[in-house]
């Protein structure tokens, strides 16, 4: 494997494995940079691109399904690797079946001399057997993304973390079609799901968080940093909708953030905070509050709008979103006064003519100008906004 022309074949087929950007792996083997072990790179790897991810994809997703590989390394065939290497249709033609100048039969003729011939299963504990069952798995992501593209399925994000896979879909039809497309794949390889740990939740951010760590959160209530002291809001949301406490929590969380001189991972708690205010209409207005401090702190403006249109495009699913539309247009304003939003009171904003309340019937033109609907919008006001909402434009009376 380490010979320059193998290398180079397998680090081509990497590139193979990873090119649709729909289906994500997190586990290939990582080298650390730093200081810290590469078992510590690996593990923050996984940290920032499964935990961290799936938290970020609740602002473009609905539901998220949960299927892992039953055995995984213990039902690989050896053969496979060659499969994956070269492709079904090469690897098992006549002249390169048994061909040791292929990189995939050499490693398959090697897992079968470490298992007295046998060709069902691969050794662990190693990161060199890890690398080549991401060959097999790779090949299973190229495979998936090739059947789904075929079927126009085009909605979803996929992330994998060795036999582990996270899908985020809007609609659940298209979940089960790609598991059912998966089930599929894998089972050309002699894998197959684990049907008793395959799962689809609505609620994304928590299902993000695997259940011990969510009841460690709550637990170590007073040694948290931001991003859990919001999950814990956020845990504490999905039991209490739109409740009381949920304000008040929402509101310190606030003040804590207002506090803060640098935030790390704003997006995670940019999503968060807007899953919290999506399932809980009621307390909008202080997660977009909250909001507009953490877009504040992204560093660029393509960023910011970028941003707004994932939140904006997640509150589009929500009937009678108007007052919402509001708030996210109080938020985006001041970095780009132009965009769209189909509110009455935001189009007004925007300096469109629109009819908010029937004043046909009144025949006086001066009460008429007095009631005319442009003169609710305080341009004054409107051109000293800041971008970060403050407290007195949400809070009602204290707490």
């Amino acid at each position: 494997m380490t010979e320059s022309k193998h290398w180079a074949a397998i680090w081509s087929r990497f590139g193979e494995f990873t090119k649709e950007p729909k289906i994500r792996c997190l586990s290939i083997p990582q080298e650390s940079l730093t200081k810290r072990k590469d078992q510590g790179a690996q593990i923050l790897h996984w940290w920032q691109g499964i935990e961290q991810a799936s938290i970020d994809l609740a602002l473009d997703f609905n539901y998220v399904l949960h299927a892992d590989i039953t055995d995984c390394y213990g039902s690989i065939y050896t053969h496979s690797v060659a499969w994956a290497m070269h492709g079904k249709v090469m690897a098992k033609a006549k002249e390169y079946r048994h061909n040791p100048s292929l990189i995939g039969n050499a490693i398959d003729v090697r897992l079968q001399n470490m298992q007295y011939g046998q060709t069902n299963g691969i050794p662990q504990g190693s990161v060199l057997v890890d690398l080549i069952a991401e060959m097999v798995l790779g090949y299973a992501d190229l495979e998936l993304s090739q059947r789904l593209a075929e079927a126009k399925i085009t909605d979803f994000q996929l992330l994998r973390y060795r036999d582990d896979y996270r899908i985020f879909v809007n609609d659940t039809r298209d979940g089960e079609l790609i598991l059912k497309t998966l089930t599929e794949v894998l089972i050309g390889l002699g894998l197959k799901l684990n049907a008793s740990k395959t799962t689809t939740a609505q609620a994304v951010i928590g299902n993000s968080i695997k259940i011990d760590k969510r009841e460690w959160i709550r637990r170590r209530q007073a040694d948290r940093n931001l991003q859990k002291h919001l999950l814990l809001i956020h845990s504490h949301g999905a039991e209490f909708p739109n409740g009381g406490s949920l304000m008040i929590a929402l509101d310190q969380f606030y003040r804590r953030l207002a506090s803060q001189k640098s935030v790390r991972h704003p997006m995670q708690l940019i999503s968060i905070a807007m899953d919290i205010g999506y399932n809980s209409p009621r307390c909008f207005p202080t997660c977009a509050a909250i909001v507009s401090m953490l877009l504040s702190k992204l560093p660029t403006k393509k960023e910011k709008l970028a941003t707004v249109d994932r939140i904006r495009k997640k509150l589009e699913q929500l009937p009678n979103n108007g007052h919402l539309e509001v708030w996210l247009q109080r938020i985006s304003y001041c970095f780009n006064p132009t965009l769209i939003y189909e509110e009455k009171l935001c189009r007004l904003v925007e300096g469109k003519k629109v009819d908010l309340w029937n004043d046909s019937w009144i025949s006086d033109s001066g009460l008429k100008r007095t009631v005319r609907p442009s003169s609710i919008v305080n341009k004054k006001r409107l051109k000293a906004m800041g971008p970060i909402v403050p407290r007195r434009e949400f809070v009602v009376f204290e707490y």
